[in-house]
């Protein structure tokens, strides 16, 4: 009996993956709603319309869009946060969604730390410290001089309380150790420059860059770490104030619960895509950095600037509830 016995134990052991795989089915196996909390045509959108028809032809189901906006992010996040962890649900937003609104807001209806799980960063990207021309200081350092000397005197627009113009303006201000106006606008943040209205704004590379590339007004610096390749002659922040980085990116989430393979395929997949070199092009061409990687990797990320905007935002004390 013992020789017999052993076999069919092997046997089971080995049919169990297959068994788990045949009960939790394929994935996946309808189409993949992909809601993106933001309007048509802004970044997010931009670029999962440019990814998400090659991860569609890669899972053989498409892959629908869904703008849900409103709230800042937090409607279309929310109903992320609440849908079945099956995978058929994911989440495409940028960095203020999950690490900064937790902060702003008092009364979310769900808490992105606990009711999501990272899948993967996609795109990074950065601000350009855009000023008026006629601003009597013509580079960083002269600025931050002036600003210092001159508490209050300067204004910076931003596209509203709160969003990310505003904040990572507030980490510019904290670690420089200066003083300025905020103006929140609901015309565009880089036209207030433009038209004098406000000395400076902090403008995301996909406007900023062209912005500085315009003429129109002056490039004081940049917020990652390094260099924009599309602005080799505007410094990065950190070359001035040692260890500043601001960044906006976005990337993949779904539902708390979702089995570890799928978000891994995700990953993985996304990835992919992301080394293909006419899409590399397509986001470099707007400013857009193309990431791609681990769901581990991302979950520290995430962590790690959900603590470092609340530390902002409390700093700022700056509420939206």
């Amino acid at each position: 009996m013992r020789f017999r016995f052993r076999p069919f134990v092997f046997f089971v052991l080995m049919c169990l993956p297959l068994l788990v795989h045949a009960q939790q089915g394929t994935w996946p196996n309808r189409f993949v709603r992909l809601i993106i909390p933001f309007p048509a045509a802004t970044s997010p959108d931009v670029v999962m319309r440019l990814v998400g028809p090659h991860l569609a032809a890669m899972w053989g189901h498409q892959v629908v869009i869904e703008n849900r906006v409103g709230a800042a992010g937090n409607i279309g996040t929310a109903a992320v946060a609440s849908a079945p962890p099956d995978g058929h649900t994911l989440l495409y937003t940028v960095n203020s969604t999950i690490c900064a609104n937790p902060h702003l807001y008092s009364k979310l209806t769900f808490d992105p730390l606990k009711d999501l799980a990272p899948i993967s960063l996609v795109v990074n990207l950065g601000y350009v410290l855009i000023g008026r021309n006629d601003l009597p200081a013509k580079d960083l350092k002269a600025l931050i001089g002036f600003a210092k000397s001159n508490p209050g005197k300067l204004s910076y627009s931003s596209s509203g309380v709160g969003v990310g113009t505003h904040i990572v303006m507030e980490l510019f201000l904290g670690a420089t150790g200066t003083q300025m106006l905020h103006v929140p606008m609901n015309t565009p943040a880089t036209v207030a420059v433009f038209q004098g209205e406000t000395d400076l704004t902090m403008s995301p590379y996909t406007t900023g860059i062209p912005a500085a590339k315009s003429g129109k007004a002056r490039a004081f610096g940049t917020t990652l770490a390094k260099r924009s390749d599309l602005l080799p002659d505007v410094p990065a922040v950190g070359e001035v104030v040692p260890g500043f980085v601001g960044d906006a990116w976005h990337g993949l989430f779904a539902p708390a619960g979702t089995p570890q393979a799928i978000i891994d395929k995700v990953a993985v997949d996304t990835a992919k895509v992301l080394a293909m070199p006419e899409v590399r092009a397509k986001l470099a061409g707007i400013g857009l950095e193309p990431v791609g990687i681990s769901p581990a990797e991302f979950a520290g990320i995430v962590k790690h600037d959900h603590a470092k905007w609340g530390k902002v935002i409390r700093d700022a004390n700056i509420k939206l509830d």
